[in-house]
Order: C-alpha cells, then structure tokens, then sequence
C-alpha cells in the first residue's frame, strides 16, 4: 500500500513540474528590438518582437518624440500590418495611449512570410506615417 501512495505522489509531483514549466515559459517576456525612422522632424521609434512567430499574441509600442527628444502626443495613432507581397484584408488596431508620446497595441500574425508594419500618427492635423519590415515565422 505504501508503495502504491509513493508512486502516485511521483506521479504528481513531475505532473506539477510540468505544469510549472508550462506556465513559466508562457509567462516569459519575448525578447524585442527597437527601430527608428525619422519622419518630418519627429522620430518614431517602434519596439517590436525580435523573432515573431506567426499565431502568437505579442505587444507593439511606438514612441514618437521631436527633435529634442521631448514625447509628441498624437490626436489619434494606429498600426496597419500589412503583408507587401501579397493582397490581404485590412487590419489597423488603433492603439491606446500608454504615456507621453506612448501608444501600444496587442496583435497576432495570421502567417508566416515578410510583413510591413506602418505607424500612422494624426499630430496637429496631419498624417505622420513610418514603415517597418520584418519576416514572421512559421509556428
């Protein structure tokens, strides 16, 4: 009998570090870079996942700043993720104002293949837009 109660809570001691492992790694930050592109004296700096995986869920923050690197707030700014080679539908989250000169939204790739981000910044009536490219994994 004691044998038996011994098994069983090996059994459950490695289903819990699986499960423990599990939840840790989902939990993990997902390494991410940082480009600039300077647009009509403003610098709009996009942070980004290193390495997106398409069918995940990740974060994107622009930063948009001027000349003297002092935070420019936008009227209203969204990301158009766009894939150039290819006709898709449209997908344009309007992001939500995170801090001074601080916008972010969440999203997943719906594939993998080269994919084109603009930032597109109505500040003082007029358009601000800046362009990033970058490949999406396969899952």
């Amino acid at each position: 009998m004691f044998a038996k109660a011994a098994r069983w809570q090996a059994l459950l001691r490695i289903a819990l570090l699986l499960i423990a492992g599990i939840v840790a790694s989902a939990c993990s930050a997902t390494p991410t870079i940082v480009e600039e592109r300077i647009v009509d004296g403003l610098t709009i700096a996009l942070e980004r996942p290193a390495q997106p995986v398409a069918l995940r869920d990740y974060s994107f923050t622009a930063t948009i700043t001027n000349a003297a690197d002092q935070p420019v707030d936008a009227t209203l700014v969204y990301f158009d993720f766009t894939m150039p080679q290819m006709e898709m539908g449209v997908h344009q989250p309007i992001a939500d104002r995170l801090g001074p000169g601080k916008y972010g939204v969440r999203t997943i790739y719906s594939m993998e293949g080269d994919w084109r981000i603009t930032i597109v910044a109505t500040i003082d009536g007029r358009e601000v837009r800046a362009w990033f490219d970058h490949p999406v994994l396969p899952p």
